[in-house]
């Protein structure tokens, strides 16, 4: 368990603050008092202690770096230092049964990832429901996947690709970060759409996966921009293409799969977003939403996420509760459709 600091040392710290009070959300400055509710469930001001957000996954990599960027903000709305509390494991399971269970007063909530709504549909016994056991905050982030392949493979385009997986059934190994990441999926969904065969390899983590392609165990990867992007620069792999349905800025020249022939509405999106358990008060979310909400709009999240092709969301709670009810059924069908079972 790692704490952030109850006074962030970012520079200029007194001209975000200001910014994320600015008019809007927030209205005025107000001072930690005044943020306070007036009534809570248990008649006491919120929040009266430290904020605990629990992250579904170790530390390192996208969420983490979310996490302790959006902390520091959620401290000056809040007045209370923010816990980031890592609960890796069980394809996210725990965090989530563990965030489920927590007393619903707005102290608790979880930064959550897709697998929190699939984990549902993929295995038989879950501890919980993604619909009906949380409160949702905000969806704060949208990661695509890039599809990338060895040099080695005489593959420039997506085209290419399902050529060579026509001619040779079997032959191509497409690595994962685990069996129903989203790259997993991604590539579930490409060989119903092109009625293709591929090898599935699953690894423990996207870093392995896509280790392994660089080393030419295996040929392909649906690896997240943020993870993929310096690898593709060093030339290390050839990008084929991008799964969000538009052209991504971080890859200006790269064709989204949806552009291909037979891929019409292609889209796989990793993402990250806020939930609290369900009976969280209404007007607690409201607050946590609006500093979200600001935190991703920092500069700084830009720069670290946005640039390698992240999208910045920051939606309203009934936006996010209606992504969420989106993303499991149309990952019910692909999971059905595939046969995939948890290994």
């Amino acid at each position: 368990m790692s704490r952030t600091p109850a006074r962030p040392r970012w520079p200029m710290r007194r001209a975000m603050m200001a910014a994320l009070y600015a008019a809007g959300a927030w209205g005025a400055t107000p001072t930690f008092a005044q943020l306070a509710l007036k009534a809570s469930p248990d008649g006491q001001a919120w929040p009266s202690r430290p904020l605990r957000m629990i992250v579904a996954s170790a530390p390192g990599g996208p969420s983490d770096l979310l996490a302790r960027l959006v902390g520091p903000a959620l401290t000056d709305a809040s007045g209370q230092p923010v816990v980031i509390d890592h609960r890796s494991g069980a394809n996210g399971m725990i965090a989530g049964e563990l965030t489920a269970k927590a007393d619903a007063d707005g102290h608790t909530f979880l930064l959550a990832n897709a697998g929190f709504v699939i984990n549902s549909v993929l295995y038989a016994k879950v501890p919980y429901d993604p619909i009906r056991d949380f409160a949702p905050i905000s969806l704060a982030i949208s990661v695509p996947n890039v599809l990338v392949v060895h040099p080695s493979v005489p593959a420039k385009s997506v085209a290419d690709l399902v050529a060579l997986a026509r001619a040779k059934p079997g032959s191509i190994a497409v690595a994962s970060a685990g069996t129903g990441s989203s790259g997993h999926l991604a590539l579930a969904l490409f060989q119903q759409l092109s009625g293709t065969e591929m090898i599935h390899v699953p690894f423990k983590g996207g870093g392995p996966a896509l280790a392994d392609v660089m080393g030419g165990q295996t040929q392909a990867i649906f690896s997240i921009s943020v993870t993929s992007y310096p690898i593709i620069k060093s030339g290390r792999v050839r990008p084929l293409a991008v799964t969000s349905l538009k052209r991504l800025s971080a890859f200006p020249d790269l064709p989204a799969v949806a552009e291909s022939a037979g891929f019409k509405g292609y889209e796989v999106t990793g993402w990250f977003g806020f939930v609290a358990p369900a009976k969280t008060p209404r007007s607690v979310v409201q607050r946590l939403n609006a500093a979200v909400v600001r935190a991703v709009q920092m500069p700084e999240l830009q720069e670290r996420l946005g640039n390698q092709g992240a999208e910045l969301v920051g939606s309203t709670p009934e936006v996010f509760g209606t992504y969420l009810k989106a993303e499991q059924a149309k990952w019910a069908k692909v999971i059905r459709q595939g046969g995939i079972k948890p290994e």
